[in-house]
């Protein structure tokens, strides 16, 4: 009784037996769409037999402006100036030097 592994042992055969039935199941699909599209066509709907009477465009009555509210507070708001950063002193002799990025 041996107790290694079967050289002829191949997963090929369930591999493509899964991407046949996809294949086969979106084939099936395409097809009913197909049927089902290729059924009969509705019948295009006939003119009236007699024309409908143009209809007559009237221009729309002018409309007043209506007069705008003034703001609440008339006085414009001023905001106040952002402080500028203190710059940053060099480093001295051999220190590291940090370099900001985006510079």
């Amino acid at each position: 009784m041996t107790t290694h592994a079967k050289r002829d042992y191949r997963p090929r055969p369930r591999l493509l037996g899964a991407v046949a039935g996809a294949v086969l199941l979106l084939g099936g699909g395409f097809v009913a769409q197909a049927v089902a599209d290729s059924g009969p066509k509705p019948a295009p709907v006939a003119p009236d037999a007699a024309p409908a009477a143009p209809k007559v465009v009237t221009a729309p009555k002018p409309v007043a402006p209506k007069p705008v509210p003034a703001p609440a507070s008339a006085a414009p708001k001023v905001s106040a100036p952002k402080p500028t950063p203190a710059p940053v002193p060099a480093p001295a002799g051999d220190a590291p030097r940090v370099i900001a990025p985006g510079k």
